[in-house]
């Protein structure tokens, strides 16, 4: 036998120990506070160098397959059918999660929650980010925040406390148990209000889950509720289109009334309008009305398609202005350069 093939054999008696696992099961239990620990009980071959190698490379495998399956922050990709016969799409906003106050601690991760707030066609969601704790449940997480009021005041959330008890997760999909909310559309609410609560609810679930494809069963005393404020609920419900149910603008990143130094201020988010163009203004309001101090364009990364949402980031320099708040407003131009360009603030606190 030649040294070539005592090699092959070596190799070959290091990686037939090691076998792929399906990674399906893992992912999902990431809905759970504490992640599932696969032990590896089998030996380790003396030939160390092949074991290590083929140890590297199953790892790497793994690795790629996990980065995939979690990082879906702008590209939304082709949408999947759903229930209420809307595509499946989840815009994300990156810079929510690199902005200063996106996490308490070293154990925190932030989960995007969405809300209701005005936008050109009427009731459009806006996302903030949320610390969800390691050993909090990012679906019990998702239900407290969405009766809980936003931070921004900008916003304002359609499910009340109460209106929702528990969610769980599995196969797909997001069982959600309903408190006191009306099947029927109240007299003093847009069909299209109605429908953006629904949507408030399956976006931030899906977040929750952190898988796109993820669809949204409502459920009355553990059966499918056919109705929820006037909204068809019998089948489970996808996310939908990202163009026609989220704000062509958000601000991702200062937060609401978050202190910031003076000097270099960023200010980014994701948007979708004509050319990638956005706009940010820094306001000030004083005794005699509001005054603009800065103003800064940019472009964003990207623009054309309906169903994306891209990332913008401009930097304004702040140093030399006076402590105290301020207003960040930024803009876009209507996609198609057609109708009323997309809104979003934030109140920052100059030191």
């Amino acid at each position: 036998m030649s040294d070539d093939d005592r090699l092959r054999g070596l190799l070959s008696d290091a990686v037939s120990d090691i076998e792929p696992e399906n990674r399906l099961d893992e992912l999902r239990a990431s809905v759970h506070p504490s992640p599932r620990v696969v032990p590896v009980s089998r030996p380790r071959s003396w030939y160390a160098a092949a074991g290590i190698i083929a140890t590297a490379a199953v790892i790497g495998v793994v690795a790629y397959v996990t980065s995939v399956a979690g990082d879906r922050s702008t590209d939304l990709g082709p949408a999947t059918g759903t229930g209420n016969d809307l595509p499946s799409a989840t815009a994300t906003d990156p810079a929510a999660t690199e902005g200063p106050g996106a996490s308490t601690g070293p154990h925190a991760r932030p989960l995007a929650v969405y809300f209701l707030g005005h936008g050109s066609q009427g009731d459009v969601l806006y996302r903030e980010t949320v610390p969800v704790t390691s050993e909090e449940r990012p679906l019990d997480a998702a239900v407290s925040s969405l009766m809980d009021d936003p931070t921004d005041p900008d916003y304002r959330t359609g499910w009340y406390p109460g209106t929702l008890v528990s969610a769980t997760a599995s196969h797909g999909v997001v069982r959600v148990e309903l408190g006191p909310i009306s099947a029927g559309r109240p007299a003093t609410m847009s069909q299209r209000t109605a429908y953006e609560t629904v949507q408030q609810a399956v976006y931030t679930f899906q977040s929750a889950v952190g898988r796109r494809e993820v669809v949204v069963q409502f459920l009355r005393h553990g059966k499918p509720a056919p109705a929820v404020l006037g909204v068809p609920t019998a089948q489970p419900v996808g996310p939908g289109r990202v163009g026609e149910v989220l704000s062509h603008l958000t601000i991702g990143s200062p937060l609401e009334e978050q202190p910031v130094q003076a000097g270099r201020l960023v200010v980014s988010g994701t948007s979708n309008g004509f050319k990638g163009r956005v706009t940010v203004t820094l306001v000030r309001t004083g005794a005699s009305g509001d005054t603009t101090v800065l103003t800064r364009s940019g472009v964003a990364d990207g623009f054309g398609d309906p169903n994306r949402l891209y990332p913008w980031r401009i930097v304004l320099d702040t140093s030399g202005l006076t402590p105290g708040p301020y207003t960040v407003v930024a803009t876009n131009d209507a996609p198609g350069g057609r109708g009323a360009p997309a809104t979003d603030t934030r109140v920052v606190v100059l030191r």
